[in-house]
């Protein structure tokens, strides 16, 4: 007998319908097999989403985008190798939503990375915006002294700017696998094309266009680039100003009023923040 309306298997009418008690009983187990088989759904959510987050790691790591339609599709139709079909539609929905939920838990962990040139403001605005959005911000300038132990004239003038790019690179490669940062980069990070990607696929690039007139000022310790004064930072800006454009995907005056507030809320959009932390 299956239940529905005293039809036994063989298409025959059965009238031996149960009881009240038997079917409060069987009602009551039926619910516990639920419980039993959302607990297990739970579980295997979790695990997945914990994998999708180690996942979106890895991605930043390689500069890889988190966002992949071809593999989205190839998981879709190996799901819908494995359902019944009277549940098709209805089992390959819950797994759409399932994957937009992965994608979501990804974004979450974007960073913010604040590019441009010498003394246009990234450190200041990163730790304005970093209040703002309840994140911790870091200069990778710093996190390169940290690690060469030495200033950075000293690592241009003692070892070089390849021995300096590449230990700035090894920097912005570990703020990528951590993600849910603001980092305040150093001027020459875009030079390497191998950065540019690692940026832009681990985070939101905010281009800090400030006025030139404003740059000229720009005290040279630790600026090594820029010992030459004006002239220096001129043709600096010459050689970068379309690596910077390039790789952004916002670009602010830091000096224009509400600077701050366009940069928390791109960074929400991007990331799917709805409020503060």
């Amino acid at each position: 007998m299956n239940g529905n309306n005293g039809i036994d298997k063989s298409g025959k009418y059965d009238n031996e319908t149960p009881s009240r008690s038997e079917n409060e009983k069987r009602l009551l187990e039926l619910r516990r097999d639920i419980d039993e088989i959302d607990a297990e759904i739970v579980q295997l959510l979790c695990e997945r989403y914990d994998t999708a987050l180690e996942l979106a790691k890895v991605k930043r790591e390689l500069g890889l985008p988190l966002e992949n339609r071809q593999r989205e599709s190839e998981v879709l139709s190996f799901i819908r190798g494995l359902q019944a079909e009277e549940y098709a539609y209805l089992t390959e929905a819950v797994f759409r939503t399932v994957i937009n939920t992965s994608k979501a838990i990804q974004r979450q962990m974007l960073n913010l990375y604040f590019i441009g040139m010498p003394n246009c403001g990234k450190t200041k605005l990163a730790a304005r915006v970093g209040v703002a959005l309840h994140m911790p911000s870091v200069d990778t300038d710093e996190l390169v002294m940290e690690r060469m132990g030495k200033s950075i004239d000293r690592i241009f003038d003692e070892d070089g700017e390849d021995a300096f790019r590449a230990a700035e690179h090894e920097v912005l490669c570990s703020l990528a696998s951590h993600g849910g940062l603001i980092a305040a980069t150093g001027g020459g990070i875009i030079t390497r094309e191998s950065n540019i990607s690692i940026l832009k696929n681990s985070g939101l690039v905010v281009f800090l266009d400030r006025d030139i007139e404003c740059l000229i000022r720009a005290k040279v310790k630790n600026r090594p680039l820029i010992r030459g004064g004006a002239e220096a930072v001129l043709r600096l800006y010459s050689e970068r100003i379309d690596a910077y454009r390039a790789a952004a995907d916002l670009t602010v005056d830091p000096d224009s009023e509400g600077a701050v507030r366009t940069v928390v809320r791109a960074y929400r959009q991007a990331s799917g923040q709805t409020r503060k932390r």
